[in-house]
């Protein structure tokens, strides 16, 4: 099988666009999410103290990270047992519904109580489908890429997804243009998640006509001719463990580095930054225009470098920019644009390396379940709770420096633990077609 032929002209194209659906409809709530807190935060919960509604709205935002580890549990298990093409067919569903039904939602004045119960729920939803998605998407496209051009075709797939949150980022800046303040708050944001719905029929479509992976075809072939049952999730626990340990400590910089740029940064330029949601709406578009120039950037290099050098040198950068970031977005101004071009440049870097390793570092057999558990985790862990920590850390210290030193920290993790874990990471899965209980120890 010539791989390097196979994955060129059209074909590339549809495999890459049928995986980046779903994740574009992840990222674009992710996106849309941040940039209305403040409007969820008056719609959903009492009105009595606006410090304390917009703590609630993360407190719903961090809770719905719970969903996504069971997510990544119950999608990789369909990944990696039934194909990663059923998985993403899915996932793609309870993503954008979850969305959508945001959008529809009675508000606290009309529901009381219920109304913060059913924005809990939503996000429970999206997030478990959002917890298989990107790792089911990202192996689907590894396993589809020849091996000199693996990371170049994952950072263009992420590259892609980066454009959801860049979408609702822009619809949200258009919207709040071009209606009036009131229409905006009464029915303008609704509309902004109500997107939801024709981005899941156009992902649901696109997912069905393009091939499962050749990678799985060999596996799940060995396996019928062993017959040999799929067992990931324990095989996961028991033979790769260290690996997935290793990943949510490296990776923990890139989970809170994620959501402070999707979920926080419109908010801390508006409270800290004194911007209006005009001028936060534009800085927090050009980060995310960096974060997808530098995903980008980093693809070529990772494949001429490796992962684990790329992932200690970008961990490196986000110690050494985080605390001057952040701090010059807080002074307002031109600094709130090139702060914010630096945090997202940094994310962008750190991007490729970091979702790369989801499928590098684990075989086949286990791959989308021990990734998503992985990857999961540590968003769960550190991304989930970023947002409602950036806004305890800035109001204990009334400053940026709280939330930098901690994103530097967990940056400065990332580059020492890399560039020790040389087992982990300086290796290329090529047993792909093992069934799953003669799949060897991770190294």
């Amino acid at each position: 099988m010539n791989t390097e032929l196979e994955f060129t002209g059209a074909r590339r194209r549809r495999i890459i666009i049928a995986a980046s659906a779903g994740n574009f409809a992840e990222w674009y709530d992710w996106g849309v999410y941040g940039v209305v807190a403040t409007i969820i935060a008056a719609k959903f919960f009492p009105g009595h103290d606006p410090a304390v509604a917009l703590l609630n709205t993360y407190a719903v935002f961090a809770l719905g990270y719970i969903a996504r580890p069971i997510g990544g549990i119950f999608f990789g298990w369909i990944g990696d047992k039934y194909g990663r093409r059923r998985a993403l067919s899915i996932s793609i569903l309870f993503t954008c519904f979850g969305t959508a039904l945001m959008g529809v939602l009675p508000t606290y004045a009309q529901i009381g109580f219920l109304a913060p119960v059913l924005l809990l729920v939503c996000r429970l939803a999206q997030s478990m489908g959002a917890g298989g998605e990107y790792a089911s998407a990202i192996s689907f496209v590894f396993e589809h890429s020849p091996a000199a051009r693996r990371a170049r075709n994952v950072s263009t797939l992420i590259a892609t997804t980066f454009i959801g949150i860049l979408c609702g980022s822009l619809l949200a800046r258009v919207f709040s243009s071009v209606l009036t303040k009131d229409e905006y708050q009464t029915f303008g944001w609704r509309i902004l998640f109500l997107v939801g719905l024709p981005l899941a029929a156009f992902g649901v479509y696109l997912r069905s006509k393009v091939e499962e992976s050749p990678e799985f075809e060999l596996l799940a072939k060995a396996r019928a001719k062993a017959k040999e049952a799929a067992t990931p999730l324990r095989d996961a626990l028991r033979l790769h463990w260290v690996p997935i340990v290793i990943f949510i400590v490296c990776t923990a910089s890139y989970a809170l580095l994620s959501t402070t740029i999707t979920s926080f940064l419109t908010t801390f330029l508006i409270n800290v930054g004194k911007l209006d949601s005009t001028e936060a709406y534009n800085a927090t578009i050009v980060s995310n225009v960096l974060v997808i120039a530098g995903t980008l950037v980093m693809g070529p290099v990772a494949d001429k470098i490796g992962l684990r050098r790329s992932l200690s040198l970008c961990g490196l950068v986000v110690a050494i920019l985080a605390v001057p970031s952040l701090a010059l977005a807080a002074g307002g101004g031109v600094g709130a644009f090139t702060g914010g071009a630096f945090i997202g440049a940094c994310k962008g870097l750190l991007a490729l390396p970091a979702l790369l390793a989801i499928s590098q570092i684990f075989p086949t057999a286990v791959r989308v379940t021990a990734g998503a558990l992985a990857y999961n985790v540590a968003q769960a862990v550190f991304g989930g709770t970023g947002p409602i920590i950036g806004v305890w850390l800035n109001d204990v210290t009334g400053g940026p420096y709280g939330l930098g030193v901690y994103l530097a920290a967990l940056g400065l993790v990332t580059a020492v633990v890399a560039f020790f874990a040389r087992r982990t990471f300086d290796h290329d899965e090529t047993v792909v077609a093992a069934p799953a209980a003669v799949v060897p120890e991770a190294r």
